[in-house]
């Protein structure tokens, strides 16, 4: 009987503040807060030790497979979708053999944090395996740095936070640090949970890309793009505020805001057809609706009326779209051992 360790850590859904969460954007755009709430669509990493110095990784969801010699040997020319685990290994895993098997339950592209909810699983999991004592603080800084030099553009902060602690949360990038507010307790997110409702519109896209052109964008100067930064910034504090007064009604109405904002900016966020979709879903009783992450499609997050469920699930099914579970997550980053 072999010993497994296991992490799993959750996706999330952003509500509002998201961009503001790269650095150094949130300097200039103070208090800059983003506001998210983790779901049970978690990512999962399996590392069991094996003989000699060889390491196996498998990615279940993808269906794809790469074997090193050693940890020195390894290399993703042949799987670029594997870069990031890959790197992480190379980076964070002790000198023996192994065997990883990753997971992830939220779709690829789906904009819900599923590449940074995996980075931290697979950090937790490696600093398990190789017996070191890592704090919540050092795993974020490690996935996050390790999926930056991944993707090539910078990354956020926003989708580590809610893959480490769970729950609903305020994320304030301040001058000296960030700051994790918990803004919600369970009966409140329970409440909220019977409300939300997660759409998968089948479109994988790439976030970085988008955030990007924001990025450059800002840098720059450009003043349409900073008053978007400021815009973003007042309907984040308000989305706080609006979770620690637990007001469904107004968490609705701040989604579509935050929303409105976005593609009113960067016409990329949406299209003709997500358009299309938002607009029939308010007339059957979706409150408040706001693609995941930075758009394009992936995800539709919506608050929605209970009563309408079922008229909400099926107009979307006649669009192709498929409804995700989305429990909300309240333990964070889970690491255990398992026997096998």
């Amino acid at each position: 009987m072999s010993r497994v360790i296991v992490a799993s850590a959750p996706t999330r859904i952003d509500f509002a503040g998201g961009t503001l969460d790269i650095p150094p954007l949130h300097l200039f755009h103070q208090p800059a807060i983003t506001v998210n709430v983790a779901i049970d669509l978690v990512a999962e990493v399996r590392v069991r030790r094996r003989a000699g110095r060889a390491i196996r990784l498998f990615a279940a969801d993808q269906h794809r497979q790469l074997l090193w010699p050693s940890r020195e040997k390894i290399s993703w020319s042949r799987e670029p979708f594997l870069e990031l685990v890959a790197r992480l290994i190379r980076s964070l895993a002790p000198d023996a053999g192994l065997d990883v098997r990753t997971e992830c339950h939220a779709p690829a592209g789906a904009g819900t944090g599923g590449s940074s909810a995996l980075a931290v699983a697979t950090a937790a999991v490696l600093a398990a395996v190789a017996g070191r004592r890592v704090t919540r603080t050092m795993l974020i800084e490690q996935a996050r740095s390790i999926e930056t030099q991944a993707i090539h553009v910078p990354t956020g902060y926003q989708d580590y936070y809610a893959a480490t602690y769970g729950g609903a949360s305020a994320i304030e990038y301040g001058l000296t640090g960030i700051h994790r507010t918990s803004i919600a307790r369970k009966p409140f997110l329970k409440q909220l949970e019977r409300h939300l409702m997660l759409l998968y519109l089948g479109k994988p896209r790439f976030s970085g890309a988008n955030n990007w052109d924001l990025f450059k964008r800002h840098i720059e100067g450009d003043r349409k793009t900073l008053a978007l930064f400021e815009a973003l910034k007042e309907n984040a504090i308000s989305m706080r505020d609006a979770f620690l007064r637990q007001d469904l009604a107004g968490i609705a109405d701040l989604l579509n805001r935050d929303w409105e904002i976005r593609r009113r900016s960067l016409p990329t966020m949406s299209n003709p057809a997500i358009d299309k979709l938002i607009n029939a879903l308010r007339r059957a009783g979706a409150l408040g609706a706001r693609v995941c992450g930075a758009g394009g499609g992936g995800c539709l997050a919506l608050v929605i009326e209970p009563e309408a469920r079922a008229r909400l699930t099926a107009l979307a099914a006649g669009a192709g779209a498929k409804t995700l579970p989305c429990a909300v997550n309240l333990r964070g980053l889970v690491v255990r051992r398992d026997d096998e």
